[in-house]
């Protein structure tokens, strides 16, 4: 997972470009903070580890008092991300180390937090991963995620169809955000399991050459030429791993008993980011 540069670069420009659904909703994060809360009831200290350094998550552990590791390959990624979170805990115990092959010990954690996860992990290591996680927690332990899936059926066939549709829409990094994902789900190859913005540019550079990059409506003037300079520019070469509902339910019941599933209402695309509570 040699995606240091990558994600550092997502840190930095966390607020000017991500929103829902690439990044929690305020929703998200309640029902995150939610099921914490419940797990820690009537409890000592629990042990926590969050995967990756999604600031919501970490201050959502130290918020309920767990004891809280986090880890990530790119410990860049901490210090970036630092800057966004409201609570800091001296305590955190930062381990720089890949989710998939790691010196953390068996049984280690109660709970285990993940936001979006498993696209950042190649297809065939993604069993390897959730293998991972139920190693390190302790009998019963709890696996809280938030799912990325792609649609069966896209909502769009063309690229003219996508800027038809953001045509209409103000030029925000919400909606800025959503055409880029409708991007990915585009062009997205369920033999490889695999979306990246490689393919959307070839499209879109054929659009343009065809009829012109200079469109009527300003607001989609502006997400174009944002997507155009940041998401086929910066993330180029980032792939993500994406899964049908059905598949990544599989994987998780290979290692994991679902025991809830949760959509958030305060975001258009929440049902292909639901989050769930996985118990081992």
């Amino acid at each position: 997972m040699s995606t240091s540069l990558v994600w550092k670069k997502i840190a930095e420009e966390w607020e000017t470009y991500f929103a829902e659904p690439s990044r929690i909703s305020p929703g998200e994060e309640e029902q995150y903070k939610k099921w914490l809360a419940e797990l820690a009831r009537g409890t000592k200290s629990l042990k926590g580890l969050v995967l990756g350094a999604t600031p919501e998550l970490r201050d959502a552990m130290i918020e309920q008092g767990y004891e809280l590791s986090s880890i990530d390959i790119n410990v860049e990624m901490f210090r970036a991300m630092d800057e966004l979170r409201e609570k800091k805990d001296s305590k955190e115990k930062l381990i720089e180390d890949n989710w998939l092959e790691n010196s953390l010990e068996d049984d280690s954690f109660d709970v285990v937090a993940g936001d979006a996860v498993l696209p950042n992990v190649p297809w065939g290591e993604r069993d390897k991963l959730l293998s991972e996680i139920k190693r390190v927690l302790n009998p019963g332990g709890v696996f809280l995620t938030r799912a990325f899936y792609v649609p069966r059926k896209k909502r769009f066939s063309t690229i003219k169809e996508i800027f038809d549709h953001f045509s209409e829409k103000e030029p925000t990094a919400q909606s800025t955000t959503e055409m880029a994902f409708e991007l990915l789900i585009l062009t997205y190859d369920p033999a490889l399991h695999a979306g990246s913005f490689k393919e959307a540019k070839r499209l879109i550079d054929e659009y343009n050459e065809r009829y012109g990059s200079i469109f009527e409506s300003k607001g989609l003037q502006k997400m174009h030429d944002t997507i155009e300079n940041y998401w086929l520019t910066k993330l180029i070469d980032k792939t993500w791993i994406f899964a049908y509902q059905g598949e990544e339910e599989e994987q998780y019941r290979k290692h994991f008993v679902i025991k809830e599933k949760f959509e958030s209402p305060d975001h258009d695309y929440s049902h292909l980011t639901p989050m769930y509570f996985l118990q081992s």
